[in-house]
């Protein structure tokens, strides 16, 4: 063969690699989240929960989902002395102290937020993230007193540069009241929750007939010029969020995230992490499938004493799953039939790395904690805890307006999309989502009995009441 005809046939290629990668730009997903408050309905307004623009991505009034910075990282950079004088300002000195094992009682949160409620004023800072708590690894069943109470590690907490609220030490945002209250809703209705990204089916359609117009040999900056114009006819996706309301913070978390897991995948962000590049950067020519990945949660076994009146939550509580799929020319997905090795190993890379990239991203760490909420949420629906300490948790169940603010609702995300060399071949790369199937983790995840005393010594920690004193919310 000669070098005119190879040129051919390599260009001839890249157009078919690269019309057939771009054609699924967003993959469904399913997992709560959404949009960053813009402000309570309360009426007096819920105060620090006007971040409509913090973290990764602005959701503008349109719904038009955008990164107008590059992705933000918790480090020793963003002040953390700034962040502590702030703390020390804004929060109770208690609330503001490190704690590896704070103690959240779910039922006098409840009554707490209640009484504002009545008195119509604003929840302070420290009802509003759970008084610093940013994970759960412990559920604890007070029979005696009829409550429920979750414990974690905790510490006091400010708005950082990029207006995200975040650990003053650890750069970890707290667990949030509205993430709570909105997994608390959803599994009382037994949802799956998630967000997808589509291309709008006229666009699809006009790209199948750009790709049977344009599919010929041609040289390399024909084909870039080529692979440009495709993304400009896929436009704008649509954003769909299932599940929760599609403006609750929750629901801004998994479309942040999803996003954030595209960019990082396709080579526009770094990820930071020395270990996790992109996936765009280990692959080489050939092939004319597409890539999808997507997080689901993962959890160790469930650990629980014999009476199943202590549970702890252990695993780093995400993975990344993976799956090469191919579209035809009517825009149809089908799944692959054999996964390349590359899309399969980006995958395991970065779910044996996720627990290192959230301690450096926020959005991945609210990614977790929202994921948390919504398995504790399940597991209390499945052994019908609420039953057992009658807690109807009706406060929580019927005023989302008052505890669950709403901004913008994402409704489109622009085209995302890079490109490379690989020879000749110019190759794309997309993918993306996030699905919580909450119920199905505490259906199909191991229970297993404390071997030691341990779990029962905590609890019994815990369960232990000073007779003396008034019953707090949270305590250490």
């Amino acid at each position: 063969m000669n070098r005119s005809s190879l040129r051919r046939l390599l260009s001839h290629r890249a157009i078919r690699c690269l019309l057939s990668l771009l054609l699924l730009l967003c993959l469904s997903a399913t997992g709560r989240a959404q949009t960053n408050n813009g402000g309570n309905n309360n009426g007096g307004g819920n105060q620090n929960n006007n971040q409509q623009n913090a973290g990764g991505i602005t959701i503008d009034a349109d719904g038009v989902i955008a990164a107008p910075f590059r992705i933000t990282q918790n480090s020793k950079q963003l002040n953390q002395r700034r962040l502590q004088a702030i703390a020390a300002q804004s929060l109770p000195g208690d609330v503001n102290q490190k704690s590896e094992f704070r103690k959240i009682s779910l039922v006098q949160l409840e009554k707490v937020c209640q009484e504002f409620k009545e008195k119509n004023q604003p929840l302070p800072a420290e009802i509003q993230y759970l008084a610093g708590l940013w994970r759960i690894d412990y559920l604890f069943v007070d029979r005696e007193h009829n409550d429920l109470i979750i414990a974690g590690p905790a510490e006091g907490f400010a708005a950082n540069a990029q207006n995200r609220v975040v650990g003053v030490e650890t750069g970890r945002p707290p667990i949030r009241l509205d993430d709570l209250v909105v997994a608390l809703q959803s599994q009382d209705r037994g949802l799956i929750t998630g967000c997808s990204f589509d291309a709008k089916p006229d666009n699809l359609a006009r790209m199948n007939e750009y790709i049977r117009r344009t599919n010929s040999a041609s040289s390399t900056a024909t084909a870039t010029t080529r692979f440009k114009t495709m993304a400009q006819i896929l436009g704008m996706q649509d954003v769909s969020v299932t599940g929760v309301p599609a403006g609750s913070h929750y629901a801004r978390i998994l479309v942040e995230a999803d996003y954030m897991l595209k960019r990082i995948s396709i080579g526009l962000e770094p990820s930071g992490i020395r270990e996790i590049k992109s996936h765009l950067a280990t692959l080489r020519g050939g092939g004319n499938s597409t890539q999808r990945w997507w997080f689901t949660p993962l959890y160790d076994a469930f650990t629980t004493t014999a009476d199943r009146d202590a549970f702890q939550f252990s695993g780093q509580r995400l993975q990344m799953m993976s799956q090469e799929e191919f579209v035809n020319q009517a825009g149809q997905r089908t799944d692959a039939a054999q996964t390349r090795l590359s899309t399969t190993k980006y995958a395991q890379q970065f779910t044996k790395y996720f627990s290192k990239l959230a301690d450096l991203h926020p959005t991945f760490a609210e990614l977790q904690s929202i994921t948390d909420l919504t398995v504790l949420a399940a597991l209390i629906r499945k052994e019908r805890l609420d039953q057992q300490v009658d807690w109807p948790h009706r406060f929580f169940s019927a005023n989302s307006e008052y505890l669950v603010p709403v901004g913008n609702i994402p409704k489109q995300v622009p085209t995302a999309m890079n490109y490379k060399k690989a020879g000749r071949l110019m190759i794309c790369l997309v993918g993306g989502g996030v699905t919580v199937n909450a119920r199905a983790v505490v259906n199909q995840t191991e229970f297993v009995t404390s071997r030691d005393n341990s779990l029962d010594e905590k609890k019994a920690v815990v369960l232990e009441r000073d007779q003396e004193k008034p019953v707090r919310w949270w305590w250490d």
